[in-house]
């Protein structure tokens, strides 16, 4: 990207210390380099985390404002600095999404804002960018993709149109991610994985989540895990206790992704197919596995009721169902 606007002498600088999760202070630090440079725009390429902190810089850069003055809906009063989102997983549908997390290390919470000021002017997503993606990193951005469908269909705020999105991308993931996983170079499966994460995320971005993001997000903000692996873990086990509400939606969605007969067209079947799916792609793993531990479920518990995410899940949970949801997955 440099080389091709060294070409057309447009000076470039480049900021290549986004991280996981990333933080306020990794925010400020590209912002200073933003304006020490006195650039006229913006790329962001990578995955969600670059997006994000690209988009975070884009709307600080216009507005005289700290990262908390936004937390929330539309908070900004000026459209960000003109941004362009190259993304290179098939995953976080965030380069086409006004939404973008920043994590507050001191306060071990992720700070939302949904901004329809940090909506980015040109959004690209190229498969030739994405053949050499790791299988790991391919298998939990492909399951963060799966989550955002399931939680979106389902979600109290769906409707014809996110739902119709919605399966699309479902039947997607289900026919392409583990062709992706297993041989990166698989054009095809690449090409419909992207096709998957957009539609997944112009369904969510327009439905919202649910509890898995609200459960995921707390484990990202104490324990710094992967995004997309921690909805890998926590799905099968927070769709088992959604579908005592969404039995109905669980069936419709096994029949259309998998066209099975009315007798196994049920919620479990669906789950099991998403605890296969996981399985085969190396994603299905404990929290424990990753450093949680028992003593953790009442704080995390306690930080998910607070996200604003958990608002569009078809049931809201106590408490103690919260804390039986990490148990479980533990």
């Amino acid at each position: 990207i440099k080389d091709i606007l060294s070409e057309v002498n447009v000076g470039v600088g480049i900021f290549n210390e986004v991280e996981p999760n990333p933080s306020k202070e990794m925010v400020y630090k590209a912002l200073n380099c933003y304006k020490e440079g006195n650039y006229d725009f913006i790329i962001g390429l990578g995955g969600g985390s670059p997006n994000d902190v690209s988009k975070a810089v884009s709307v600080l850069a216009t507005n005289n404002v700290k990262l908390e003055d936004l937390v929330g809906p539309n908070k900004s009063e000026l459209k960000g600095a003109y941004l362009i989102l190259i993304n290179t997983t098939a995953g976080t549908a965030s380069e086409i999404s006004r939404a973008y997390l920043i994590s507050d290390n001191e306060n071990q919470e992720k700070l939302i804002m949904k901004d329809i000021h940090a909506l980015a002017d040109v959004s690209i997503n190229d498969t030739n960018l994405m053949l050499k993606l790791p299988p790991n990193i391919t298998a939990a951005t492909g399951m963060d993709a799966l989550t955002h469908a399931l939680e979106a269909y389902v979600s109290n705020g769906s409707y014809n149109l996110t739902r119709e999105m919605a399966i699309s991308a479902i039947y997607l993931i289900f026919n392409n991610l583990e062709n992706a996983v297993k041989d990166g170079n698989d054009i095809e499966a690449r090409n419909n994985m992207i096709y998957a994460q957009t539609l997944a995320g112009m369904a969510f971005c327009n439905s919202g989540v649910g509890l898995v993001h609200a459960m995921s997000h707390q484990l990202s903000s104490v324990f710094n895990l992967p995004h997309g692996l921690s909805n890998a873990i926590l799905l099968p086990y927070v769709m088992k206790e959604n579908a005592k509400y969404v039995q109905v939606d669980y069936s419709q969605i096994a029949k259309r992704v998998f066209y099975v007969n009315e007798e196994n067209c049920n919620y479990e079947y669906l789950i099991n197919q998403v605890n296969s799916l996981s399985e085969k792609i190396g994603t299905k793993l404990k929290l424990s596995d990753l450093g949680v531990k028992e003593e953790d479920l009442e704080l995390l518990a306690e930080k998910t009721l607070r996200d604003g995410n958990i608002y569009r899940n078809p049931f809201m949970p106590t408490m103690e169902e919260v804390v039986s949801i990490f148990e479980n997955a533990l």
